[in-house]
């Protein structure tokens, strides 16, 4: 009898400690889920966390660089508004300057109407003067980015350098030659350009000189009953004398006019009243003077 007990008390305990060990695996079963689980999450946190952080830095950069450009955009604004700059032509110095030379051509014949004066009204609009024409000025616009400044068709690369504006140069094919251009400060007056002093060499005048010479004179030509157009200047040499080619600049009709510095330095227009060969007669004298001009009818 008592054995019976014992086996029973026996098989009692190996029971009992069976369920135990049971439980305790099941609890560091549970313990290492919760352990993964919370391991899981904090990864996923900090992937989170360093993706904000990414994506905050990158907002930063854009807004720092769009800040920059606006800077930029203002100084060169507050630089230009309400002063006269010129784009000026030039040819690039080598074989194209040789050949044109060759072929009789001065830049502004080979560019049309030269140099522009642009005067920067205000945030958005230009008042355009086309140098040594009989056109009417006229306002357009303009577009500014924090590298290049956008006008009648132009398009000019600057910099801001300690807070001043400096402007490069470009280049431009026309006509089968490389034209260079120069956005300069207009530092003439108006004094300058329509001065009728005799400090003024007019054996030795500049193209845009020579062009307002003839400006001046079909203006009062105009006046005086010619009849009035819209024209475009050349500047050209031939046989030793300096030309202005006077063309309809609308129209596709033969050259209207010819002007030309003679060896005293007066300014003569061709005459054709008795066919050709033409003939020149002076028409002023002294640079800018138009008191001598009449129209021949």
């Amino acid at each position: 009898m008592k054995r019976i007990f014992f086996v029973g008390v026996l098989l009692t305990s190996l029971l009992i400690l069976g369920a135990c060990q049971k439980n305790e695996t099941q609890t560091a079963a549970s313990t290492s889920r919760s352990s993964s689980v919370k391991k899981e999450s904090n990864t996923s946190a900090t992937t989170s966390s360093t993706e904000v952080n990414t994506s905050s830095s990158q907002s930063s950069a854009v807004k720092e660089s769009e800040e920059n450009a606006t800077d930029v955009k203002s100084d060169a604004q507050k630089q230009l508004i309400g002063k006269s700059f010129l784009i000026r032509p030039t040819l690039y110095d080598g074989e194209d300057a040789a050949q044109a030379m060759d072929e009789n051509k001065a830049p502004q014949n080979l560019i049309h109407d030269g140099s522009l004066t642009v005067r920067f009204m205000n945030e958005t609009t230009v008042h355009i003067k086309l140098l040594g024409t009989y056109r009417p000025d006229f306002d357009t616009q303009y577009t500014l980015t924090d590298k290049q400044l956008i006008v009648s068709q132009h398009t000019i690369p600057y910099s801001i350098d300690n807070g001043v504006i400096a402007f490069g140069t470009w280049t431009t094919d026309m006509d089968g030659h490389t034209v260079t251009w120069s956005f300069t400060p207009d530092s003439s007056s108006s004094t300058e350009n329509t001065s009728t002093s005799s400090s003024v060499d007019t054996k030795n005048l500049t193209s845009d000189q020579f062009k307002q010479w003839v400006g001046a004179v079909l203006d009062k030509q105009f006046s005086l009953g010619r009849r009035a157009f819209s024209y475009k200047l050349s500047v050209e040499n031939h046989d030793g004398y300096a030309y202005v080619r006077v063309d309809d600049s609308e129209k596709q009709v033969d050259t209207i006019d010819m002007f030309r510095i003679n060896a005293s330095g007066q300014l003569e227009e061709q005459d054709l009243s008795n066919g050709y060969p033409a003939t020149y007669n002076v028409v002023s004298s002294k640079f800018m003077d138009t008191s001598e001009v009449t129209v021949n009818n």
